[in-house]
């Protein structure tokens, strides 16, 4: 029983990363027998996960016509964005009058190995570090557990920042450079400095869309312009 449970979840982490990564094309027709031999898990946890995903929202079903990957909902997009660029703005603010010195030196010594991987073209690990700068801030407020509701809620947001790595238009070295001029912020006190900086870095999602849009316009669905 705890290896069947084992390999469903196995099965849910994979799928969910495929689609996080849109190596599952957004709108693409999929099914079970093809995620089994493209994972080679067997039927029932893969069967298990699509139902899992299904109620998550990241497949939906066409009666008489199949299983299909979800399109990238704006809408959720810039909810999601919503969510974070107001609560960062209250924790940005406490990180920068309660940050110890050994916390700031934690703090760089990550944007020091995100900009390490920048350099080395790895979008995989560049995406991980950019995830955990942000997760620590939380880490640092003791507010791991809204960074973990966040998450619940930021599917749609992270597939578009994924995306936003295949665009040539929109340079990782943006959001790196941001990362170091907030951390320059916070050692230098500025606290109103860094929530303005932490809201432009959020708000550059809705430019960002824009650009995407042009070269994937088939992976969303929703007005872009809400």
């Amino acid at each position: 029983m705890a290896r069947e449970i084992n390999y469903q979840n196995e099965a849910y982490a994979a799928i969910k990363n495929l689609i996080l990564k849109s190596q599952l094309i957004p709108g693409q027709k999929i099914s079970k027998n093809e995620l089994v031999d493209l994972l080679d898990i067997g039927d029932t946890p893969v069967r298990e996960a699509i139902l899992l995903l299904k109620n998550e929202g990241l497949f939906h079903v066409i009666p008489q016509s199949g299983t299909y990957v979800s399109k990238i909902n704006l809408q959720e997009v810039f909810e999601a964005k919503f969510v974070r660029e107001n609560i960062e703005k209250i924790v940005f603010a406490e990180v920068c009058t309660q940050i110890t010195q050994e916390q700031l030196q934690e703090l760089e010594k990550k944007v020091k190995i995100q900009r390490i991987y920048f350099e080395a073209n790895d979008q995989e690990m560049y995406f991980k570090l950019d995830e955990e700068f942000h997760r620590y801030f939380y880490e640092i407020t003791n507010k791991l557990f809204v960074w973990q509701w966040i998450q619940s809620i930021n599917i749609s947001f992270n597939r578009c920042r994924y995306l936003r790595l295949e665009v040539k238009e929109l340079k990782w070295q943006d959001i790196l450079e941001e990362h170091e001029k907030m951390i320059e912020l916070i050692r230098q006190g500025e606290k109103q400095a860094l929530i303005e900086l932490a809201v432009a870095h959020m708000e550059r999602i809705h430019h960002d869309v824009k650009i995407i849009l042009q070269q994937f316009p088939d992976y969303f669905e929703g007005n872009p312009n809400e």
